[in-house]
């Protein structure tokens, strides 16, 4: 939406979806907060620390902090710190952006017992001005300064913030650790708290006219939603002696508070179950041991007690390495889920918003993606998904259901190639369609060409590259965001976005063990076209230039 820190649309078919149980809805901060996935334990000989720093035009200002060490070859404490601001192109548009979490993890001298764990911290505060009034460019607005057009709303603010903790102490039942004479089993505990608090003011909502409805004060608003959840988890595994299975099951409990108004409290009670296979077989008929292998873990979670009574997860992940040495793979993952909808789309409190008791259906997905990782060369893959009951937001941005079958598929391919020992291309083509264009808003193909230049000098001491990336998008419906719930709604047909060629231009280099880059991004902007939006009012960066250094310091 034009700036960083801002919410950004899902425009993307991609595989996966969030853990069953009670949630409040899908943030549009995804790009700019740390999740549960992206938590990393690390094992460092000596300590290890990295420190980026970037700038660039209209203030933007990120620091980026790594750092981790081991202790005694036992503990390991580490820590990962994001920092972003800037204050857009467009007015009413700062943002700032604090992610941070710190991670621990044990192995005692007998590894009969340990521990791991983690603290994690996302405060993603900006202002929200609504979009331009004017929500087009045209020959005569494309290069006039953005800080003179007017916004829609003039003094509203978000503040989100989420805090979680983590700790998974762990214990071997069995005495002996030996994978020549015996297998191991496992008692797993662990224990998460999540608490995250969503904040949204306008103080001039009678001036801007923004809103058509007034629930709770009409002369301003100061929406607030707050969510506690406790999540404990028994867990039991079995490892065989050669370490190439794993059986574990458990049980899940599942506490969440939520207060909009008045409280409410949901709990829910789950059975869990997972399976890993790892087989390896070397081929012994070249010098080097090159190896193929094959891997697989499947999942089920099941919700038998509750207000999510009846949800259940499946899923499945393969993988055929063909050969390690040159990155050749074959991967197939798909599942099948059966969940409630969000909160959000069967009650909602705020100011300008307030429907209860929708009694939306259960929603069924089926997903699957197969691809090939052939190496350096060219890589692919096929995805596949279909909905039953889907959910979305009308063009009021109200809750709706659609009751019939939506279809989505698509696939990726890419091209890489070094020419010369310098010159590279990389070239990747996405297609995606779905039988339901009207609330699947994406564009059908986007392409993307990166062409570059890249040497070394002085006895490999200097590593240089410089080079351009373009991309382009298909014309498309796009959606509209509305501030006060924070989500993207189904905007009539009225707005489009065009045909934009995106070019960046960079430099990259690196003096072991710095690196740095210059950067300038939509090089053709005020050339080829004037919209270069992807939400109705919201347009991307103008010409913006962006440099930036990463210091690594290891032991």
């Amino acid at each position: 939406m034009g700036n960083i820190g801002l919410p950004s649309p899902n425009y993307l078919i991609n595989y996966g979806t969030n853990e069953i149980g009670f949630n409040l809805f899908q943030q549009a901060y995804s790009n700019d907060q740390f999740n549960q996935d992206q938590i990393t334990y690390y094992k460092t000989n000596g300590p290890y620390a990295s420190l980026t720093g970037i700038a660039g035009s209209k203030e933007l200002q990120i620091f980026k902090l790594l750092f981790a060490q081991t202790f005694k070859n036992r503990l390991n404490v580490g820590l990962k710190f994001n920092r972003y601001s800037s204050q857009g192109f467009y007015l009413k548009q700062q943002s700032y952006v604090n992610n941070i979490f710190f991670t621990t993890n044990f192995t005692s001298l007998n590894e009969r017992f340990g521990f791991y764990g983690f603290i994690l911290n996302n405060s993603n505060k900006n202002q929200e001005n609504g979009g331009i009034s004017n929500e087009t460019l045209n020959d005569s607005t494309i290069l006039i300064d953005k800080k003179l057009m007017t916004v829609k709303l003039s003094d509203a603010t978000r503040n989100n913030q989420e805090t979680q903790f983590m700790f998974n102490p762990w214990f071997r039942i069995n005495k002996t650790k030996d994978s020549i004479y015996g297998n191991n089993h496992y008692l797993q505990l662990k224990s998460k708290r999540v608490s995250s608090n969503y904040k949204y003011k306008d103080r001039y909502i009678k001036e801007d006219k923004y809103y058509n409805f007034f629930n709770l004060d009409s002369n301003k608003t100061s929406d607030s939603s707050n969510v506690k959840q406790w999540i404990n988890d028994v867990l039991y595994v079995f490892e065989n002696e050669s370490k190439t299975k794993n059986i574990s099951f458990g049980y899940r409990n599942e506490f969440n508070q939520i207060w909009q108004n008045k409280d409410s409290v949901f709990i829910n009670h789950f059975i869990r179950g997972e399976v890993s296979i790892l087989n390896k077989k070397f081929k012994n008929d070249t010098v080097q041991k090159i190896f193929s292998s094959y891997k697989t873990y499947a999942n089920i979670d099941y919700i038998f007690s509750g207000p999510n009574m009846g949800n259940y997860k499946v899923e499945q992940n393969s993988e055929l390495i063909i050969n390690t040495k040159n990155k050749q793979k074959l991967f197939f993952n798909a599942l099948y889920e059966n969940r409630n909808p969000d909160y959000i789309y069967n009650n909602w409190i705020s100011n300008h918003f307030v429907w209860q008791n929708n009694k939306f259906k259960s929603q069924q997905q089926f997903q699957a993606l197969i691809g090939i990782e052939g190496g350096k060369l060219i890589n692919g893959n096929f995805f596949y998904k279909s909905f039953n009951h889907f959910l979305y937001f009308d063009s009021l941005a109200k809750p709706q259901q659609y009751h019939h079958q939506i279809q989505n598929i698509g696939f990726s391919i890419t091209f890489s190639k070094l020419f010369f020992r310098h010159i590279g291309i990389v070239i990747n083509h996405v297609y995606q369609k779905s039988t339901e264009q009207e609330y699947i808003r994406m564009p059908e193909n986007i392409s993307t060409l990166n062409l570059f230049y890249s040497s070394a000098f002085f006895h490999n001491n200097l590593m240089l590259q410089f080079g351009s990336q373009l991309q382009s998008y298909q014309s498309f419906s796009a959606y509209g965001y509305m501030p006060s719930i924070q989500v993207f709604y189904l905007q009539n047909e009225s707005f489009k976005t065009q045909f934009y060629p995106f070019l960046d231009l960079y430099l990259n280099a690196r003096i072991h063990p710095v690196s740095f880059f210059f950067k300038v991004e939509n090089v053709l902007q005020g050339s080829v076209g004037n919209n270069y939006s992807f939400v109705k009012g919201y347009f991307q960066t103008d010409r913006a230039f962006r440099f930036g250094i990463t210091w690594m310091f290891f032991d």
